[in-house]
């Protein structure tokens, strides 16, 4: 999605017919090393008088505290490759509460107040909210759409406040089955089959990759929920 993969681009462009397309781009570096017991070293780094550490959370739990207004961090398998988030390293929140963007931006990211957040959306339901005539799949959050006025106050936290165009994610359960029973189970709450979904890191890092970045990042932001694989680690904030 930005300069950088110019060269990718020219490299598919003299392959011609012996290219094609990824089905996913989930190809950078592994949450965990190799026999790496993560609770252990969580609860070791967290005490337990400011943090709770939950495993084997339900994806109901996740989406319960989604409709509620909750801010979670996501980190899950591989990292995505290039500047997008996918759910694999991403921050979501519920997107019909437009007070969330300034939530979000005081926890961590610190844009400025006109930079949209994103949003994913599940496939199945994207005609629903969102005007593609021409059938265009966007599986990598990379094209803008204008949005059906309608239905946009359950998405407007992630669309653009100036025009209310949304550069989506559309996911199948294929793609990301972990992240699409998240969204799922919120739907099933809400009636609303999407988040939004920004990059985790702190402003001015790069998004978090190793479970070491991802636990600084978490560490050293407002944010209360992370969601590490099937465990959730959460800030006792008074």
């Amino acid at each position: 999605g930005s300069d950088e993969s110019l060269s990718i681009g020219a490299c598919y462009y003299l392959a011609k017919n012996n290219s094609r397309s990824f089905e996913n781009i989930y190809l950078g570096q592994k949450l965990f090393k190799k026999n790496q017991n993560i609770l252990r070293e969580i609860k070791k780094i967290f005490p337990s008088k400011k943090y709770i550490v939950q495993d084997k959370v339900k994806s109901k739990k996740i989406a319960k505290l989604l409709k509620k207004g909750a801010i979670i961090a996501i980190a899950n398998g591989r990292e995505e490759f290039g500047s997008r988030a996918l759910g694999n390293r991403s921050i979501i929140a519920n997107p019909s509460k437009p007070e969330t963007i300034k939530i979000i931006n005081e926890m961590i990211k610190n844009r400025d107040f006109w930079m949209p957040f994103a949003l994913t959306i599940l496939d199945e339901h994207k005609q629903k909210f969102i005007i593609n005539k021409k059938g265009i799949d966007c599986k990598f959050m990379t094209i803008g759409f204008n949005t059906r006025i309608n239905n946009l106050h359950l998405i407007k936290a992630g669309t653009h406040q100036y025009d209310n165009t949304v550069r989506p994610q559309f996911l199948d359960k294929k793609n990301n089955f972990p992240y699409y029973e998240i969204i799922n189970a919120f739907y099933k709450l809400t009636k609303i089959p999407a988040v939004i979904n920004t990059s985790l890191n702190l402003h001015g890092y790069p998004i978090s990759s190793s479970i070491d970045d991802v636990l600084f990042t978490f560490k050293n932001s407002g944010l209360k929920y992370i969601l590490i694989e099937n465990d959730l680690l959460i800030k006792k904030i008074k």
